[in-house]
C-alpha cells in the first residue's frame, strides 16, 4: 500500500490559494511531502509507534516561487530550515526499515530524498492553466507544528495518524529520538 508522511499549509494559506482561479487541487490535498513509500499494511501500527518518538519542534518554512514537479505537479517551493531537514532525514530512517520495496524506496530517495530534498507545497496539476504571475503567494511564512501520515486506499488518500510537536525532553528521557 502507498503510504505518505507530509504537512499542510495552516488554514489561512490554504484558503487563500484554494481561492485562486485554475487550482486543480490534488487527490492528497495541499500538502508538502516529508516521504512517500509502500509498505504492508500489516506493519502500519509499528511504523505509527517508531514515528512517534520523534521529538520535534515546531518549524517556520517560508513560500518562495512556483514549480513544475514530478508528472503534473504545480508546486509552491519553500525555504529548507534545518528543522525541517533534520525531521525529513529521520523520518526516512525509520521508514526504510518498514518498505516493501526495497529497490523502489532507494531509487526515490536517490532521486528526491536526503541531500536532494527540496520541499515544496503541492498546490494543482500543472496543466491547470494557473496564473502563475500571482506572486502574491510568495513571501508567505508558515509556522509547522504537526505532520502526518496517511494511505492511499482505493485510490483514495485516508489519514492515519497525525505527529505534533514536542517540548524537548529533559536528557535523559529513554525511548525518544530527537532532533
Amino acid at each position: 500500500m502507498k503510504y505518505l508522511t507530509y504537512f499542510r499549509p495552516n488554514e489561512e494559506f490554504s484558503d487563500l490559494i484554494l481561492k485562486q482561479d485554475q487550482i486543480v487541487v490534488p487527490g492528497s490535498d495541499l500538502h508538502s511531502t516529508i516521504s512517500v513509500f509502500y509498505m504492508s499494511e500489516d506493519n502500519e501500527s509499528d511504523l505509527i509507534k517508531e514515528l512517534s518518538r520523534i521529538n520535534f519542534n515546531s518549524f517556520c518554512v517560508q513560500t518562495e516561487k512556483f514549480d513544475d514537479f514530478d508528472d503534473d505537479s504545480l508546486v509552491l517551493r519553500l525555504s529548507k530550515p534545518n528543522e525541517l531537514s533534520d525531521l525529513h532525514r529521520i523520518v526516512v530512517s525509520i521508514v526504510q526499515n518498514y518498505v516493501s520495496d526495497t529497490s523502489k524506496f532507494n531509487k526515490m530517495i536517490k532521486q528526491y530524498g536526503l541531500d536532494k530534498y527540496n520541499p515544496h507545497l503541492t498546490i494543482s496539476k500543472s496543466s491547470s492553466n494557473f496564473n502563475r504571475k500571482n506572486n502574491h503567494l510568495f513571501g508567505r511564512k508558515m509556522q509547522i507544528s504537526e505532520y502526518f501520515l496517511a494511505k492511499k486506499d482505493d485510490g483514495v488518500w485516508q489519514e492515519v495518524h497525525t505527529f505534533a510537536s514536542k517540548v524537548r525532553p529533559d536528557s535523559d528521557v529513554p525511548n525518544s529520538l530527537s532532533l
